[in-house]
């Protein structure tokens, strides 16, 4: 049976992940333009690849075997793999997809017909697929990623920021409590509610983004800002809709998060909060931005579970953040004025 061609790209499963492959598709569309590029992602990094826009079509995955019956029915004559799992390049491997192209890592070079070897992780995430494209002598897309925000999404943030009634008060700082890794990367609670205050009696008008399943951790900032009126913002909203609000803020306040990546993602400047992870690694990128870390001895340690007093996360004070956001904003004006 001929293949009717075409290139099904397996896409990472993180939102921030997510964010950061958007230049690979640019890459493989400039390539070979006017050839079909098929994404296939879970629900959420599927909502961001569909808003960005390079991809002839985007799927949703519905589980291993569904997934590869369907490629294999396409017929698509090349796989990239981005993902480093080994069930990632089973999808492509069970579909009989002739290329299947990806890094040689989790014991799967079996699965592949072009392995690569995986660049050592020392510079930023942005770049580990450079090696991968250049492989195949495709050139990498040197720009940072880019999300557009659609008309509907524009309009669903600005009615949800209407009901909170944050759109005619002071400049809008959107914290962002949540990171989907683990509490270790996570600035404490308490920490975002005493942010909240002391932004709010600078002028600002501050709300909560949070993803669906993080209402608690929204109550447990409020908790630490009493008093002050903190609308929590975003649960019932996919990445797009997220990444909407974080559009029409003046700055973020972010852990290293798939928020923190939206917010850059969109143009939107970002103080980001960095622990038990590395800002080199997976820092905002393409946008003004402001890394607040506090290593220790044991930093970068990449664990979900902290042996010790969380002393990364702690040791960032709610002033410094505070300066960091006011640092930012002044940037912001300032630059604005003379453009």
């Amino acid at each position: 049976m001929k293949r009717s061609g075409g290139r099904l790209v397996v896409a990472p499963n993180w939102i921030g992940d997510a964010v950061l492959s958007l230049p690979v598709l640019r890459a493989l569309s400039r390539a070979a333009p006017g050839e079909r590029l098929v994404v296939l992602a879970r629900p959420g990094p599927a909502a961001i690849y569909r808003a960005e826009g390079t991809a002839s079509e985007v799927r949703t995955t519905s589980g291993l075997l569904r997934d590869s019956l369907a490629a294999q029915r396409e017929r698509f004559s090349e796989a990239w793999i981005l993902p480093n799992s080994y069930r990632s390049a089973l999808v492509a491997f069970l579909a009989a997809i002739p290329r299947r192209i990806g890094y040689a890592t989790d014991g799967r070079r079996h699965l592949l017909t072009h392995g690569s070897d995986a660049p050592p992780r020392t510079g930023h995430q942005l770049h580990d697929y450079d090696r991968l494209l250049e492989s195949r002598g495709i050139a990498p897309d040197a720009g940072p990623p880019r999300l557009p925000i659609r008309q509907e999404d524009v309009e669903s943030a600005e009615g949800a920021l209407s009901r909170a009634g944050l759109l005619t008060n002071g400049p809008l700082a959107l914290l962002a409590p949540g990171a989907a890794f683990g509490w270790t990367k996570r600035w404490p609670p308490a920490r975002f509610g005493k942010l909240a205050q002391a932004l709010a009696s600078r002028g600002f008008s501050c709300a909560l983004a949070v993803g669906p399943g993080e209402e608690g951790l929204a109550e447990e900032v409020r908790a630490d800002a009493p008093g002050s009126r903190l609308p929590v913002l975003g649960a019932d909203l996919d990445p797009v809709g997220l990444a909407a609000l974080a559009a029409r803020a003046k700055v973020v306040i972010a852990n290293d998060s798939g928020p923190m990546h939206l917010a850059a993602a969109v143009g939107t400047p970002v103080v980001a909060l960095f622990g038990p992870t590395d800002p080199g690694r997976t820092g905002p990128t393409g946008v003004r931005h402001d890394v607040l870390d506090r290593y220790v001895f044991c930093s970068p340690c990449y664990l979900k579970e902290c042996p010790y007093g969380h002393e990364c996360m702690r040791g960032i004070e709610v002033a410094d953040v505070v300066a960091a956001v006011e640092r930012l904003v002044r940037r912001e004006t300032r630059e604005g004025l003379t453009t």
